[in-house]
């Protein structure tokens, strides 16, 4: 084999091994982009978690006044 096959050789290992990296990263960021949250998703859910903690506060006042008036 001489020098310009061995080259040429090298190159398509090279190019071979570098679209299956390629693949990979590929892979790695579909995955990645699929359990990415956005900014409507994170609005959504402070959103959400703001009604709850004023649900919760609002019964805990509701709890707290119950008990003030048994106990008078």
């Amino acid at each position: 084999m001489n020098r310009m096959e061995t080259k040429v050789t090298l190159l398509e290992n090279f190019a071979t091994e570098t679209r299956d990296r390629l693949v990979r990263m590929e892979t790695r960021m579909d995955i990645f982009f699929d359990t990415y949250a956005t900014k409507a998703d994170l609005h959504k859910e402070l959103h959400a978690m703001t009604w709850r903690l004023l649900g919760g506060a609002s019964a805990l006042v509701g709890i707290v006044y119950w008990v003030v008036r048994q106990s008078a």
